[in-house]
């Protein structure tokens, strides 16, 4: 199992005083083999992530993806929290299903492969309330 950090990770996230903001995560994937695990972006804590799509391009024969979260400082994750193992064979865009999730800590965006080794494009998209602690 490795770790990929995207190109996205360190990009500024800015979410001024609006009261719902968007962030977004991308990789190119070579090969990521299943358990690897794509660090997409950074969510501050407090966030309450409301909404949540991915779009990915036809990944690989037997390719899911499941999109959640892993705290900066390691203390818990939940790899699904977002969106559970989703069928990555052919291209689509996938929305989150499940009721919205608080963050406690700063937080990493994480996508996990599964089923099978994944190449291609990979975007995900979640819009979030920043709440603070």
């Amino acid at each position: 199992m490795a770790t990929i950090n995207a190109p996205t990770l360190q990009d500024v996230q800015y979410s001024g005083a609006a009261p719902l903001a968007a962030v977004h995560g991308a990789a190119v994937l070579a090969a990521a083999q299943i358990a690897d695990k794509v660090r997409l972006a950074q969510l501050p804590a407090g966030a309450k992530v409301d909404d949540l799509r991915m779009i990915n391009a036809a990944l690989g024969a037997s390719t899911t993806v499941s999109v959640g979260y892993e705290y900066v400082d390691g203390s818990a994750a939940d790899a699904a929290a977002f969106l559970a193992a989703t069928s990555t064979v052919a291209a689509a865009s996938t929305n989150m299903a499940v009721k919205p999730v608080k963050l406690t800590k700063d937080a990493y965006l994480t996508a996990t492969v599964g089923g099978g080794a994944a190449s291609g494009a990979l975007d995900v998209v979640a819009f979030y309330e920043p709440r603070g602690v």
